[in-house]
């Protein structure tokens, strides 16, 4: 099979490719990428056969169209999503090809889930969002849920936590060799990832409240988030991810909240600098790399001792789900989440922990292991058993399904 990795010379691209091409189904890969010189340095360090590359703009409809249709399957990691999520699916149906993606915006999805006819009549399976939040943390929601006869409220989140990391794949090529110093002197953009952060940060959210979907102010404080045996509670707030909206269309749950924890001090730096978009005092684009720098300068403070403390004291998982409801009458609480995750160099491992859960999808595509057509959610699509224990060989060969996920319940 012949796999099309959009965005493939990107942070969370290149580390897709690496996992596809470590795949027995996958017969080759093309990275297609506006930034071709550096697609063509990953395939020289990573000296696969599998692998080719091709210099593309997407907002190119035809030759994006032309391209698709002469492979099997399209992985997309172009961001951000907003922009890009609901053009590159279109073209997917178009060229009736199956498509998997790790968008992590609320209002594409809702778009794209329009898509769904389309995709169906197209006789294609698109496979959205399935990255760490959402895709992973959905699937942990779906696993609490399973333990529960009647649910009452169900958390995902994503942050700061303890989550040990596996061994490099073996075409995975650093972010410090793939990149030459005389790129560094370009101007600088604001990074995908950091522009869907500060998005997702802005006015309103979605929230499922009282069996209803609804909105609230992004950032606003939650409750203090507890996972068992996680330390101490961890300071928490609503951001806008796409878990609300599709988990609600499949839990009979009534009240479903993505949040996120990296600490109040962080928050609260990010809530300054949104005041000042609000303002019209800076633009999206100068936060982003505001705050791209703050993030740099305190990781370079605090590593060793985050290294510390990690070692020492009990931190939640970085992905987690929390589940609270009835199991025989009696209240129950479950909690689902990561213990280990695939090698990753882009904070915190966030590339492996974002990418192979795409490529996963991918495989059990490709294995015929997700019949259903038209644009679906993880949870709608993907067993999760089976797909933890293949994202478990990611982490370490002899791993299974116990070996990465956790459940608590008291």
């Amino acid at each position: 099979m012949k796999v099309l990795s959009l965005g493939g010379a990107g942070d969370m691209g290149k580390m897709a490719v690496a996992a596809l091409l470590s795949s027995p189904r996958v017969s080759g890969v093309t990275i297609a990428d506006k930034s071709y010189e550096l697609a063509q340095r990953y395939i020289q360090l990573a000296g696969s056969y599998k692998v080719s590359a091709v210099e593309i703009d997407i907002t190119d409809e035809n030759k994006l169209r032309t391209l698709i249709a002469s492979h099997d399957l399209v992985v997309n990691t172009i961001g951000p999503f907003y922009k890009f999520g609901v053009p590159v699916l279109k073209a997917a149906i178009q060229a009736k090809k199956n498509y998997v993606d790790i968008c992590d915006d609320w209002k594409p999805t809702l778009e794209m889930l329009q898509m769904s006819e389309a995709a169906k009549a197209a006789g294609i399976t698109a496979i959205i969002g399935i990255g760490a939040s959402p895709g992973m943390t959905n699937l942990l929601a779906v696993l609490a849920c399973a333990e529960l006869d009647d649910v009452d409220e169900v958390t995902t989140a994503w942050g700061f936590g303890n989550t040990k990391m596996g061994k490099k794949l073996p075409f995975f090529i650093s972010k410090k060799k793939l990149i030459k110093k005389e790129n560094k002197k370009e101007d600088r953009k604001a990074s995908a990832a950091l522009l869907h952060l500060v998005y997702e940060a802005i006015g309103k959210v979605p929230t499922f409240q009282d069996g209803k979907l609804t909105e609230i102010e992004a950032l606003k404080e939650a409750e203090p988030l507890v996972f068992p045996g996680g330390g101490r509670p961890m300071y928490a707030c609503h951001i806008g991810h796409p878990e609300p909206v599709t988990l609600s269309r499949t839990l009979k749950a009534k009240n479903i909240s993505n949040q996120m924890f990296l600490t109040k001090r962080l928050t609260t730096e990010l809530r300054n600098y949104i005041g000042q978009i609000e303002k019209g005092q800076m633009t999206a684009e100068e936060v982003a790399i505001a705050i791209e720098d703050v993030l740099n300068s305190l990781w370079a403070k605090f590593y060793i001792l985050w290294t510390v403390l990690k070692r020492f004291f009990k931190f939640p998982p970085m992905l987690i789900a929390l589940a609270k409801g009835l199991k025989n009458n009696q209240k129950m609480r479950v909690a689902t989440g990561i213990k280990y995750q695939p090698y990753g160099e882009i904070d915190e491992g966030m590339d492996g922990l974002t990418a192979v859960p795409m490529v996963v999808a991918a495989e059990m595509l490709l294995d015929g292991k997700v019949l259903k057509k038209g644009v679906l959610t993880p949870e709608e699509s993907l067993d999760p058993e089976e797909f933890f224990s293949r994202y478990a060989k990611y982490c370490r060969s002899d791993f299974t399904f116990k070996d990465v996920v956790i459940k608590k319940i008291w």
